[in-house]
């Protein structure tokens, strides 16, 4: 096992004891000594400075960073809440609704994936859709028969302001990888990619409250999208909309900010060199993130608290 694991030296003994059992060597050991490179003698240790030596160099300039983009959110929100996160194992203490967010989002990936097939769903399927996909394990009865009347009313919502538009559904969960800067990956997975009514192409996510984040950093997630997008198809977004799934919160629809789009390339870089120079600090102050934060008290103490 050694020999074939030595990759420069490879040094043979034996140690006899006080015993008989051990007082011969092993027959391989004569027949290495026979072998003509094998020495039976340490040789001299060679002068090292006389050596010409090549300039150790690594294999590559920096290693290839990999995200998600639910790992990059939370390093533009805070590199520290990313650190305790994803390199120290943190987690976010369970919520009785967890998992009800989620299942909005498979009710909709499965209305837009069976509208890509000319399969249009009805209002009458809505209950049963809901049924099928909701799974809020935390929650007791009583919640949960009230996450099933939301997700029913929320879904009943979405059909009668989008049911029209269903048809020029193009992709649905559609993953996506986006090489910004070199050595940086981002992967994603779109929610919804459509049609609208004047042909351009627009990139949809879906927000709900418990999948609720900053505005700006929803802003970058689409536009790392739309490069995902591009790169994917070779076809350019025109619009990034978010569509609120929860009762009487608002939705935004904008235009493909070029701008933003340039300017994502080098937020991704510096993510990439914050990992992998360990250059994550925390907030320099209380900020809203901070009041967000499940890990807020490990960095300072909240404003105004004893």
């Amino acid at each position: 096992m050694a020999a074939t694991r030595a990759q420069k030296y490879l040094a043979l003994s034996f140690s006899p004891g006080p015993g008989t059992l051990y007082q011969r060597e092993s027959q391989f050991f004569a027949e290495a000594t026979r072998n003509t490179y094998v020495l039976t003698q340490e040789p001299a240790k060679p002068d090292e400075s006389a050596l010409n030596r090549l300039p150790s160099t690594p294999v590559a300039d920096s290693p290839d960073i990999v995200f998600s983009f639910s790992e990059l959110k939370y390093l533009f929100e805070c590199p520290y809440q990313f650190k305790l996160r994803f390199l120290y194992g943190f987690d976010s203490p369970l919520q009785k609704e967890l998992g009800y967010g989620k299942s909005l989002h498979d009710v909709m990936a499965e209305v837009h994936k069976r509208a890509v097939k000319g399969d249009i769903v009805d209002t009458t399927e809505v209950e049963a859709l809901v049924d099928r996909h909701l799974h809020a394990p935390f929650a007791p009865q009583p919640l949960k028969d009230q996450l099933r009347t939301a997700a029913i009313r929320s879904v009943h919502r979405y059909l009668r302001e989008n049911g029209s538009r269903l048809a020029l559904t193009e992709h649905s969960e559609q993953p996506v990888e986006v090489h910004l800067p070199p050595g940086v990956t981002v992967s994603g997975r779109i929610d919804l990619i459509r049609r609208i009514d004047t042909g351009e192409r627009s990139i949809v996510d879906f927000k709900s409250k418990e999948r609720a984040q900053a505005d700006a950093v929803t802003r970058d997630q689409l536009h790392i999208y739309v490069a995902g997008y591009e790169e994917l198809s070779g076809e350019h977004a025109d619009l990034v909309e978010v569509l609120n799934l929860d009762e009487g919160s608002r939705s935004s629809r904008e235009e493909v900010n070029d701008t933003l789009l340039k300017e994502i390339s080098g937020k991704v870089a510096k993510a990439g060199n914050q990992l992998r120079h360990n250059d994550m600090p925390r907030k320099t102050s209380w900020c809203h993130t901070c009041a967000a934060c499940d890990f807020a008290a490990i960095c300072r103490d909240r404003p105004g608290a004893p």
